[in-house]
């Protein structure tokens, strides 16, 4: 089981900052309360009544508060396809955090060639997170709007599609233009271009 769902209560358990709002655990015993629970999933879709329920389905051991086994459990039901997901995000992280360990180790000694080499590795790397990232923005804000007008009541398909801003989407096709292996829009890796290390 990814450990997704531990850093999660331990988030809920000390403090978690989402727009600019922190919600803490006011017991601070690592368990949550429904009003916790409330406060940090609310996803603005689910109204009180669901919010509740779902709470009582999660809370297999009746005690009117969620532990992270409860939480762990429910959620691995779910996974799915996003368990691969996951697990490549934990691989990810541990790759990233082994590349920053070296890289603090090895910077300060490494030639000017070195050093430019490894910089523009970071921001390659940085590039390619904020990528995803922006994907997965755009997947959330589809599926919440979508549920959000399938329950307002039958709607015409067109009101359906999502207009985004100009500039959002400049940004986004910026950050695409990535040099990954795998684009090919844009890519020095793959220009035959040889870059030295």
């Amino acid at each position: 089981m990814p450990l997704f769902a531990e850093r999660e209560l331990k988030l809920s358990k000390d403090y978690r900052e989402d727009d600019g709002i922190v919600y803490e655990n006011e017991e601070n015993d690592g368990k949550l309360s429904f009003d916790e629970f409330k406060a940090y999933f609310t996803d603005g879709v689910l109204n009180a009544e669901e919010m509740h329920e779902l709470f009582r389905t999660i809370d297999s051991n009746n005690t009117d508060n969620l532990n992270i086994e409860e939480i762990c459990q429910y959620f691995s039901q779910h996974l799915g396809e996003y368990e691969n997901v996951l697990a490549a995000l934990e691989d990810l992280n541990i790759s990233i955090l082994k590349a920053m360990d070296k890289t603090k180790k090895d910077y300060q000694d490494s030639c000017n060639l070195e050093q430019f080499v490894t910089r523009f590795l970071l921001k390659e790397t940085v590039n390619q997170l904020q990528s995803l990232q922006n994907s997965l923005e755009c997947a959330m804000e589809t599926t919440e709007e979508q549920t959000r007008q399938e329950r307002q009541g039958p709607v015409k398909p067109e009101i359906l599609s999502i207009n985004w801003s100009g500039k959002r989407s400049s940004r986004r096709l910026q950050r695409t233009s990535s040099l990954s292996p795998n684009n090919t829009n844009f890519s020095i890796l793959n220009s035959g271009m040889v870059l030295p290390v």
